[in-house]
């Protein structure tokens, strides 16, 4: 992994080590044309000290955005942009990508520059273009089986769990702030069905099980590496070569909570799947709050996505059936 070299308020020096990567493209294929590039070209010019060739748009939503850009030095790297009036910006999620870094248990992808973006209302992060195919990507393309990256997932989670929270970084909300924000907008014939789980949660709250949570380990958040082996990290450790994104939503709750959230996004919500991927994480997991923490995030996601946001309704109609209903060989809540 390539070090973090801070660089003037905010910048880093480009390693040489850091290599081009094949051309730029994103899932959807379409270059960003017209003022949406305005941000990514200053980034780039201010940040990192040379200017797109090539941008193309990967991801855009509400509080973020990210693009692909190929820079005229030759460079591939990706930039995510941030809304200024966010809980989490560049600045922090610089922090955060440098502190998994430094612990080597987890591959996330090299700081190049970070910082506000000059006479714009967002700021940036601009890191190595860590390879454009994603978990997700493979599963579909049929070049790896759905199981071996429930697999990795569970793995790399587990590696990620050893990780201690930095100090000074804001995270997101924990779950009592959560469940709280989910009671004002989550309608109250479903939210009363979320009341058993929130019990069996709040019972089973154990200051020495607390980790650092990712909170958004899923198969679109873990970049496939060349290598599909195992490699070995620093003081000999084995280390998966995917690399980690998306770190907004960190937080610092019991291991439950970061598995039941990828188990919701990732449809693993059959019996058979949370064994598998509760075995495969590696380290000791209460069934019961396993389910418990499923159904909230069901719930959670069901609402902010489906509910208030229109986005994926059938599918988030199905996790929110199977997180609820009872079924055999899981917990009854």
């Amino acid at each position: 992994m390539v070090a973090l070299v801070p660089r003037h308020g905010g910048r880093a020096c480009l390693p040489a080590a850091v290599a081009p990567h094949a051309a730029a493209r994103g899932r959807g294929g379409c270059t960003v044309t017209g003022g949406t590039v305005l941000a990514v070209d200053r980034a780039c010019t201010e940040l990192v000290g040379s200017a797109p060739a090539e941008t193309v748009r990967v991801r855009n939503g509400p509080k973020t955005a990210v693009y692909r850009v190929r820079l005229v030095d030759g460079c591939r790297v990706v930039v995510k942009l941030f809304a200024a009036d966010g809980s989490h910006g560049a600045v922090d999620e610089a922090r955060l990508l440098a502190a998994v870094a430094a612990a080597g248990r987890v591959r996330v992808p090299a700081v190049i520059g970070y910082g506000p973006v000059p006479g714009l209302a967002v700021s940036a992060l601009v890191t190595a273009d860590a390879g454009m195919s994603t978990l997700g990507d493979a599963v579909r393309a049929g070049k790896m089986p759905r199981p071996a990256a429930l697999l990795r997932l569970a793995l790399l989670m587990a590696a990620f769990h050893t990780v201690k929270a930095p100090p000074d970084v804001p995270l997101a909300p924990g779950i009592g702030q959560q469940v709280s924000a989910l009671a004002a907008h989550c309608p109250k014939q479903v939210f009363v069905r979320l009341a058993p789980a929130l019990e069996v949660i709040a019972a089973g709250a154990r200051l020495e099980r607390l980790v650092w949570c990712h909170g958004d380990l899923h198969l679109e958040n873990m970049v496939c590496g060349g290598d599909r082996r195992l490699i070995v990290g620093e003081h000999g450790r084995p280390r998966l070569p995917d690399c980690l994104v998306d770190f907004e939503a960190t937080t610092v709750e019991v291991p439950e909570y970061d598995l039941a959230q990828t188990l919701v996004t990732c449809d693993a919500l059959e019996p058979s799947d949370r064994v598998f991927v509760a075995a495969a994480y590696g380290r000791p997991v209460d069934p019961r709050l396993l389910d418990a923490y499923v159904a909230f995030q069901a719930v959670r996601g069901w609402t902010y996505a489906a509910h208030r946001e229109g986005r994926d309704r059938d599918a988030w109609a199905a996790r929110l059936h199977l997180a609820l209903s009872p079924q055999s060989g899981r917990t009854v809540l």
